[in-house]
């Protein structure tokens, strides 16, 4: 009898682990002779783990407004099932299971705060778990931008022994390609560029072109394509990016119709600064797979940077509590909502040792932007405040306070400010700019201001104020070149008339993960008419100088970095009168990317120059912030 019955609780378990463990439960049920409470909870459990397999399949396969009823179900099942367990040290394996369980459902459902908390509790056990909990919980913490802990927990689900994840050809299930590709991009997150590569490197030696879980020998194996759009995404993302596109065109020319390797695409064109591009194959890949959830993803980042804030808008309402699960959606409403915020923008400089234009000067420009209005409108308040001795026991100051509105649209930007300067010169006037990006390489500007901020604290100390307008024009390659120029005219108040055209081109000639080179190039000439003034004031002057700038990145976690940078300077200056003479400055400077539109930088400087018959050091300290409300 007794051999009978151990025959049969092998072959209900293994019915149960076979893929039929409701089945399995059922007869188990009829034998209670056979079966204590404890094989019953655990029967019930696998019946759970199956639901929560099957939930995640369906939540990964469905774009359906119903395609989380499954998880909230399994969920319920396993909260159920777990409330049912007796406290009994006994039972300590099944309550840990279902737990493990639980914690796969709340991932799934995109609960991800609750599955790190429970991953936690769970894992001061020091107990093993399954490898599908471990992959839950990094996706939890991946959706939670905490990519070091998200890898860790990949690393231990592919290293699982307790229901370690395999390689399946069954569709949408979990498998080790697709915890890999999850850890590649951890890695990425954090800045481990050289574990991510080795890792590609790894599944690349590991996959086959043909896969070996198929009757079809020829067959060629999904996975193996799936290692390819990493190589090609590993370039994308360690700035690599012409290389990326590269490989990712020749992968589409076997497979044009790939949604996943079109959104590569596009993500390649957007890393180049071509929006447009971009958005005509988010749109490609939308047209051809409608249900495609990051191509749409695409459509709402391309939106927001071409000011299409209509189109971002119903994307964002299209994404509106239906996929509490996707880390792409997530990023896309992240980027909407600070969209949606006050922005407040602040620069500020300090000059020590120019006293030909103002020793000891500081400068405050503030802007401060509302929420948007009807979309496409903004209204800003501006303040400028600055400061500085003339040399003569005196000192001056300048404060001028505006209030505008701002209105970006399909490529325009367009501002109009009404402001009040203070002092004895001090009146009321207006400043109004335009810009046009109509496609991926141009971008034209024209702004006019009234009352100028940009004359030499001199001038205003004599009682001379400027009216000014610009034009400028850019051609941009992609976001390695750039060629600019522009001009410039002012009028004084006290007759001069100057002017000034500009040309400027850039290169970048190092783009590595941590590290990268740039170089400008400044060509520019400045006139005026008015000699013997107040104020440094040359009647024709010449520049040509070389900027280098040394970028050092030592530091990355999801959306945040920390980057210094080296900037040297050196050239030539004429002035009429004067002759030639050299120019250098030399800068440090640090960068902190604090988040989605937040940045902080600050730097000192140091630099040289002739004015007149005098040569000038000046020191100077800056800071810049800019950061969402």
């Amino acid at each position: 009898m007794a051999g009978e019955q151990d025959r049969l609780r092998e072959r209900i378990f293994a019915l149960a682990e076979a893929g039929s463990p409701k089945l399995a439960l059922e007869q188990a049920t009829a034998r209670p002779d056979v079966f204590a409470r404890r094989d019953l909870l655990l029967l019930e459990h696998l019946v759970v783990a199956q639901q929560i397999r099957w939930a995640r399949q369906q939540a990964s396969a469905s774009n359906d407004q119903d395609r989380l009823v499954p998880a909230d179900s399994a969920l319920a099942a396993a909260e159920a099932l777990q409330g049912r367990i007796p406290a009994d040290d006994e039972y300590n394996g099944v309550r840990r299971a279902v737990q493990a369980d639980r914690l796969t459902a709340l991932s799934v459902r995109g609960r991800m705060k609750e599955a790190t908390a429970l991953y936690e509790q769970l894992s001061l056990a020091n107990e093993p778990l399954p490898g599908s909990a471990y992959a839950a919980a990094g996706d939890a913490y991946a959706y939670l931008d905490k990519p070091d802990l998200a890898s860790r927990a990949y690393e231990l689900a592919l290293q699982a022994v307790i229901e370690p994840i395999k390689e399946t050809t069954e569709p949408y299930a979990l498998s080790r390609p697709n915890v890999q590709e999850s850890l590649f991009f951890a890695y990425l997150d954090q800045g481990h560029y050289e574990a991510a590569r080795e890792l590609v490197s790894m599944m690349a030696r590991t996959t086959p072109a043909q896969t070996e879980l198929s009757e079809d020998l020829d067959k060629t194996n999904p996975e193996y394509g799936r290692v390819k759009k990493l190589q090609a995404q590993y370039l994308l993302y360690t700035n690599h990016v012409n290389e990326g596109v590269q490989a990712l065109d020749a992968l589409r020319k076997d497979a044009p119709f790939d949604p996943s390797l079109l959104t590569a695409r596009a993500d390649g064109s957007l890393v180049l600064e071509r929006p447009y591009a971009s958005q005509s194959l988010y749109r490609q890949a939308q047209v051809d797979h409608p249900g495609d959830i990051e191509s749409l993803v695409g459509l709402g980042k391309t939106a927001l940077q071409l000011h299409q804030y209509d189109q971002a808008k119903a994307v964002a309402a299209a994404f509106d509590g239906k996929f509490p699960d996707n880390n792409s959606v997530k990023n896309f409403q992240r980027e909407y909502r600070v969209y949606e915020r006050p922005q407040l923008i602040i620069d500020a400089i300090g000059e020590r040792g120019n006293a030909v234009l103002a020793d000891h000067a500081w400068g405050v420009d503030t802007r401060l932007y509302s929420s948007p209005m009807a979309d496409y409108w903004r209204v800003f308040a501006h303040q400028y405040t600055a400061r500085g001795d003339t040399g003569d026991g005196q000192s001056v100051s300048r404060i001028r306070n505006g209030l505008g509105g701002d209105f970006r649209r399909d490529g325009w930007e367009a501002a109009a400010e009404l402001h009040q300067s203070t002092g004895g010169q001090g009146k009321t006037g207006g400043t109004g700019t335009v810009a046009f990006q109509p496609n991926d390489y141009w971008r034209f500007g024209a702004g006019v201001d009234s009352d100028d901020n940009a004359l030499p604290l001199k001038a205003y100390r004599a009682g001379v104020t400027g009216r000014a307008a610009m034009a400028s024009a850019r051609y941009s390659q992609d976001d390695a070149r750039y060629f600019n120029v522009m001009y410039g005219a002012s009028r004084y108040s006290d007759t001069n008339f100057h002017q000034m055209w500009q040309g400027t081109a850039y290169q970048r000639l190092l783009n590595q993960p941590r590290h990268q080179v740039a170089i400008w190039l400044d060509v520019g000439t400045t006139s005026n008419t008015l000699d013997s003034t107040a104020y440094f004031n040359p009647r024709r002057d010449y520049t040509a100088q070389l900027r280098t700038m040394y970028q050092w990145t030592p530091w990355r976690y999801a959306e945040k970095s920390f980057s210094q940078r080296v900037y040297v300077t050196a050239g030539g200056y004429r002035q009429d009168g004067f002759g030639d003479s050299m120019l250098w400055e030399a800068r440090l400077e640090q960068f902190w990317q604090l988040g989605r539109k937040a940045s902080l930088t600050y730097g000192i400087g140091i630099g040289s120059r002739r004015f007149d018959a005098s040569r000038e050091t000046t020191k100077l300290i800056y800071v810049n912030l800019n950061v969402p409300l």
